[in-house]
């Protein structure tokens, strides 16, 4: 300060006098500036004013930065922190742009413990605030194991069923934290549709689960070999359908006779087979039996065959692909009918047949010509 008075006053500034337009009104104009610059600083930060944001960042946790054979038995949470920073830069702001690092080479026992951790952010827009400095690590050592693979798959079709499934190879090799290695399960899933028919299906993903917690993939364990081929046999599902015998006649009985009734025996009959087959046999319908011609009861015994791919089953436990039958079929005969005679007519009397001859000359005699005479009546 002494420096810039001693210049002003031995350098061409000694005589140097502000203009008059400049001090006129001195305290005014410096209050009109301080106005502006307020205002200014009020537009930019309505129109981008600071902001923070409380996000959650990913924390590095690669299996190779841990020492030895020790790996994490569960997944390090994400941390959280917050960003400060003005609202276009807080919006724009990734997560990515943080790096969390625990400290690994610390690590000396399994268990759960604390690990340093080192937070480092790459964005220069924003600032970093309640960042934690260590965080919480579950630590195993490295193990293997071998499981046998389970299926499971979809509801097979209304008739059918699963006979045996099988897997190629049959047992997989899992590779992960000990402590899971004991309660983890390997599984594929096989949709089987619609089908019918024996499934045969290449390269199915082999999936690790926790059984305790509702088959949750366990994603801390790997399988060895990736995928598997399995096969499923479906075969249809048998059962019994008791069936209602019917005969069936063709022709007609003997004239003046009527069909009365015919009747199976036995009048239903079991089948057993596929569910599927036997649905569609409730009546069970027999050979043609020839009935043209009866005048009188007749029993027929025929052999009735199951239907294709169905059985009988029999009351002694055994099963037939035909059992005989007998159709007893009742014919009766048509009553006579009675002729009733009908009485004669009366004869005419004399003297009816008189007057009605009479008559009959009369009205002759009037149809003759103009001039001819009639013929006088007999006696």
């Amino acid at each position: 300060m002494k420096t810039f008075e001693k210049l002003r006053s031995t350098g061409p500034w000694r005589n140097w006098q502000a203009p008059q337009w400049i001090s006129r009104n001195l305290r005014v104009k410096l209050l009109a500036i301080l106005l502006a610059l307020a205002s200014w600083v009020v537009v930019v930060y309505a129109a981008n004013p600071p902001d923070s944001r409380q996000i959650l960042v990913h924390v590095q946790q690669d299996s190779q930065q841990l020492p030895g054979s020790f790996v994490l038995a569960h997944s390090i949470n994400d941390i959280g922190v917050r960003v400060s920073g003005t609202r276009e830069h807080v919006d724009a702001f990734q997560p990515s742009s943080i790096r969390a690092t625990p400290n690994f080479d610390a690590i000396r026992h399994t268990g759960v413990q604390q690990l340093a951790l080192t937070v480092v952010n790459t964005d220069p827009n924003v600032d970093l605030s309640d960042a934690p400095s260590t965080v919480t690590a579950d630590v195993d050592v490295l193990g293997s194991t071998s499981v046998p693979v389970q299926v499971r798959t979809s509801r097979v079709q209304v008739g059918y069923q699963i006979d045996h499934v099988t897997t190629v190879p049959d047992r997989v090799q899992l590779i992960g934290p000990q402590r899971e290695l004991g309660i983890a399960q390997a599984v594929v899933d096989v949709n089987l549709g619609n089908r019918t028919l024996t499934l045969t299906q290449d390269g199915i993903p082999v999936l690790v689960v926790d059984p305790r917690s509702g088959n949750k993939p366990l994603t801390d364990v790997t399988v060895k070999e990736g995928t598997v081929r399995v096969t499923v046999v479906i075969k249809p599902v048998d059962g019994t359908l008791v069936s209602t015998v019917l005969p069936q006649l063709i022709g007609q009985v003997a004239f003046g006779h009527v069909l009365i009734g015919v009747q199976a025996d036995p009048q239903t009959v079991t089948l057993s087979g596929p569910q599927d087959l036997i649905n569609g046999y409730q009546l069970l319908p027999t050979v043609q039996i020839q009935i043209t011609g009866l005048a009188a009861d007749r029993t027929f015994a025929i052999t009735l065959d199951a239907p294709k791919g169905l059985l009988f089953a029999l009351a002694n436990g055994t099963t037939a692909t035909s059992i005989p039958i007998n159709i007893h079929v009742s014919v009766g005969a048509l009553p006579e009918a009675v002729v009733t005679p009908t009485a004669p007519s009366p004869a005419p009397s004399a003297t009816a047949r008189s007057t009605s001859t009479s008559s009959s000359s009369t009205t002759s005699c009037q149809q003759r010509p103009l001039g001819t005479p009639c013929p006088s009546p007999g006696p």
